[in-house]
């Protein structure tokens, strides 16, 4: 068998070098094929190449601008969240105003019980009150730390702070109306019996624990709240500031280069007058 495909193979090679012309031009029609193949090849290689590039920088891009309206997003709910927080603040204040309105008329009349219900009503509300200023320092710091993420002008964090109540002479008023209850032997006795009462408000296990702690938390969280946005009113007024200079230098460079402009064209006009006086009185104007 070997032998026969041997055989056949010199006679091949017999062939093609007595009819050279043809094998030359079968070679040659061959080498063109191959070499169009290898160049579809290729160009198919190459465009297979940009579509999976421009498909992993549309990935990227679309990643990318999730990414930014996702930050945005979360940017718009720390602000509307911290307004609509601060828009209920007033009315928590307002009830315990109330509360300790109550709480005085019954301990005018007496009425040990309820006076110690309208202090607890008056000590909900004002920690709902003190986690609200929370909530919004804790928006605020959020806000800051996201917004170095975002690439385009993040929503702007503002509230109207001047609607905020004075909460610490609300505090000051109930700690003056437990204290004169505690000096009264049978207000204090009840209080001895109820201070161990939950409250259904996060931050404070017991009724006990609110009355001694609640002016000092609330003084605490309405400095660090001045002192928050303090900072960004500062911060806001050193940008306008720095802007109005950026103006105020861009205005004196343009009315500097007009100052030049007018006397290179006063000089040009007096020249130009000079000549045209040479000319006149037939002179040769100097040069």
């Amino acid at each position: 068998m070997e032998w026969v495909v041997l055989i056949i193979f010199i006679g091949l090679i017999v062939l093609a070098v007595q009819h050279w012309q043809i094998t030359l031009g079968i070679a040659l029609i061959g080498g063109v094929i191959y070499m169009m193949h290898r160049i579809n090849k290729n160009e198919e290689a190459e465009a297979a190449a940009r579509r999976r590039a421009e498909e992993e920088a549309q990935r990227k891009q679309q990643a990318y601008e999730d990414k930014q309206r996702y930050v945005h997003k979360n940017l718009l709910d720390y602000v509307t969240t911290s307004v609509t927080v601060l828009e209920s603040l007033p009315e928590e204040i307002k009830i315990a105003e109330s509360a300790l309105g109550r709480a005085e008329d019954e301990f005018s009349d007496g009425a040990f019980a309820p006076f110690w219900d309208a202090v607890e009503n008056a000590v909900t509300h004002l920690a709902r009150f003190d986690n609200g200023i929370k909530e919004i320092l804790s928006n605020s710091d959020r806000y800051k730390q996201k917004k170095t993420e975002l690439d385009t002008t993040p929503p702007a964090f503002k509230l109207n702070i001047n609607t905020l109540p004075d909460a610490s002479s609300t505090a000051d008023r109930l700690r003056s109306i437990v204290r004169q209850a505690q000096k009264n032997f049978h207000f204090a006795t009840i209080y001895e019996q109820r201070k161990t009462n939950q409250i259904l408000v996060q931050g404070f296990q017991s009724l006990g624990e609110a009355l001694s702690e609640m002016t000092y938390r609330i003084e605490s969280s309405m400095d660090a709240f001045s002192q928050s946005f303090s900072d960004s009113i500062s911060d806001l007024a050193t940008s306008n500031r720095e802007s109005a200079q950026e103006i105020i230098a861009g205005v004196e460079s343009v009315r500097d280069q007009l100052k030049s402009d007018s006397e290179a064209q006063r000089d040009h006009e007096e020249k130009e007058r000079e000549m045209l006086d040479n000319i006149q009185r037939r002179r040769k104007p100097f040069i």
